[in-house]
């Protein structure tokens, strides 16, 4: 199950707690398509399915490589003082995600890679933040896609 902290929040700012749970991805990746169009993020724009797909796999790669770790993974939706968009996703492990060569056969190991050609397309990028008791995966992606004329 899926909760939203909206307390003390303003409009720029959105937590999700999930518990570590493939089951509830498509939860919180509809619950921040509805928070975005909420914000006035056009429903038909790329940046509303990119945001969906970059939180898909990265709330899996927190479930599939921390979950064991993790009682509740947060994710946070918020737009930076500066117009970017910022997704984070919090998990009790300090490894951070690299991207890896997967083989054609492979049936995962493909998620960084698909998150960093995306962010790239967009002029964004990812880092993390470590925490004593594990880390932040942060997403950041201006307005609309670098490869668009102002």
């Amino acid at each position: 199950m899926i909760t939203m902290n909206a307390t003390a929040l303003c409009r720029t700012d959105r937590t999700f707690s999930l518990p570590p749970s493939a089951a509830d991805v498509p939860g919180v990746r509809s619950a921040l398509v509805e928070t975005l169009l909420e914000w006035g993020v056009p429903e038909d724009g790329e940046l509303v399915h990119t945001v969906g797909l970059i939180a898909s796999e990265l709330v899996t790669n927190a479930v599939n490589h921390a979950g064991v770790f993790t009682p509740c993974i947060v994710v946070t939706l918020r737009i930076g003082e500066d117009g970017t968009l910022e997704l984070g996703v919090r998990d009790n492990s300090r490894d951070v995600p690299r991207p890896t060569a997967a083989s054609p056969e492979a049936t995962h190991g493909r998620g960084t890679a698909i998150v960093d050609a995306l962010l790239t397309e967009f002029g964004g990028g990812l880092t993390a933040e470590r925490h004593p008791d594990g880390k932040t995966v942060w997403a950041r992606l201006p307005g609309r896609p670098a490869h668009q004329d102002p």
